[in-house]
């Protein structure tokens, strides 16, 4: 059995060394309210555990203590864990122990991130949660940590994090728990464009809604993040037919919130909806050290600063958010980028918007060469979700471990999807568009991210003069 260890923090794990021969199960410690499910293949063997929050795509169902693979499951290791990785949704971490494999395998973003020490032969959800005190302050990278701009709006891309010899599982790898190297399972080869994207949009549509229907039968409501972008506008299209069970949530404040605050307000008093607006709240210093600690200091942007604006609503909520669908909008290219254009560390760092660092772009440079042959433009796409998500979004999980937080297009299943859309689709950011077109065209009345020429600018300048940290990263962008 697992066991429960009160000295971890709650949402983190530690897989922790033994001397002594002993099985997965009883080296898996869990800290409070972390989710962990027995996996079972059809005969009702155990192969592994599922932790965090997980989503039964096919079943429409959230993941309880069990969950049993049907017969249609492969039973070697890497059939197995690719049915049992596609299958899902939400977020989770799967480790699997099956056939002689011990290993680790993170979501399509590391939404439940896993940091390891290789020559210690220890693995956990964050430094916070595998090193003790003075470990901790001993190991701390800070000359890296200023370097990246981590304080502000930068993050550790690549694998390395804050902690000298503690590295990151990226999204698409697992780590061997036996030789304590990573290994690229995902993606095995270049994404095949679609042929019929109207068919493509209605499996992903499928997909999240699938999940949508999940979170509605759980025990708590579904907070429906509403901002003044696109796709939390296709989230709201897609639980149209749910919508009377949903409650539309606003983080509202100045800058850049104002905006959202604005066009939320528009919409949902112009249908009728359920709309909840939460004030800005800034963490005290207090507040803003935890965050930072608890997600072993490997980023520390505007969530940090505001995490507390949602915890109203923690108990009672789940959270539903649109990021991923940036895959499917050409987040990292460029006007005049081309399929066949080299893509470099240097590049990828100045797309980052992050200061050179050595360290970093050997790492990359790593990641590069264990790639698949493929264009630029998916290589483009796999960073922004392998070293921008996975390195900066699904590290904060343990960060604040009150609200849970969905994002339904970041699964494998459904990143597939958005991958094979056509690039003229992604290059026009249209993907949003069609799927509120076909689900809810009344959406389309409003505007994205935009109070009008006159309002947007003044808010840009507000921004730019309260942070000028963000004028040096926007520069680093601009020389591409």
């Amino acid at each position: 059995m697992t066991l429960d260890r009160p000295d971890l923090d709650r949402w983190q794990f530690r897989l922790a060394p033994l001397h002594k021969p002993v099985t997965l199960r009883t080296q898996l410690e869990i800290g409070p309210d972390l989710r962990c499910a027995e996996v079972q293949n059809h005969r009702g063997q155990v192969v592994g555990w599922l932790l965090g929050f997980g989503i039964d795509l096919s079943a429409r169902a959230l993941i309880g203590d069990r969950w049993q693979l049907g017969p249609d499951c492969p039973s070697d290791p890497d059939g197995m864990a690719w049915h049992v990785l596609h299958g899902l949704g939400g977020r989770f971490l799967f480790v699997l122990d099956h056939s002689g494999a011990r290993r680790i395998y993170t979501d399509s973003s590391a939404q439940v991130p896993c940091v390891f020490d290789s020559e210690k032969q220890i693995a956990g959800s964050t430094a916070d949660a595998i090193l003790n005190a003075q470990e901790y302050e001993d190991r701390f990278d800070r000359v890296l940590y200023d370097q990246l701009g981590v304080a502000g709006e930068g993050w550790f891309p690549g694998g390395p994090t804050a902690h000298h010899g503690l590295n990151r599982v990226l999204p698409g790898y697992y780590l061997d728990l036996d030789s304590w190297t990573t290994s690229r399972f995902w993606p095995r080869s270049a994404p095949v464009e679609t042929q019929d994207t109207g068919a493509t949009l209605g499996v992903l549509i499928a997909n999240i809604q699938s999940q949508i229907e999940a979170l509605l039968a759980g025990p708590q409501k579904i907070a429906l993040a509403l901002t003044g972008g696109r796709e939390t506008r296709m989230m709201l299209a897609c639980a149209h037919p749910w919508i009377a069970q949903i409650d539309c949530v606003t983080i509202t404040g100045r800058d850049r919130h104002q905006t959202d605050t604005v066009l939320a307000k528009k919409i949902t008093k112009e249908l009728g909806l359920s709309h909840r607006e939460l004030p800005r709240v800034n963490a005290d210093p207090t507040q803003h050290e935890q965050f930072l600690h608890r997600g072993g200091h490997c980023n520390g942007d505007s969530n940090a600063l505001y995490h507390p604006s949602v915890w109203p609503i923690a108990d009672s909520h789940v959270f539903l958010g649109g990021l991923g669908g940036e895959v499917a909008r050409a987040f990292l290219w460029r006007k005049n980028d081309t399929p066949d254009m080299a893509v470099t560390p240097d590049l990828l760092m100045r797309r980052f918007g992050l200061a050179k660092s050595p360290e970093i772009e050997a790492a990359i440079a790593r990641w590069l060469a264990e790639l698949p042959a493929m264009s630029a433009l998916d290589i483009l796409d796999l960073a922004y979700i392998d070293l921008r998500c996975g390195c900066w979004y699904g590290v904060q999980f343990c960060s604040d471990p009150t609200l849970v937080r969905h994002a339904p297009l970041f699964n494998y299943a459904a990143v597939e999807q958005m991958l094979s859309l056509p690039a003229s689709m992604k290059r026009d950011q249209s993907m949003a568009h069609a799927v509120i077109e076909r689900l809810w065209p009344e959406l389309l009345r409003y505007p994205y991210n935009s109070l009008g020429k006159v309002g947007d600018t003044k808010l840009k300048l507000q921004r730019a003069l309260s942070d000028p940290r963000l004028v040096l990263k926007k520069l680093r962008k601009i020389r591409r």
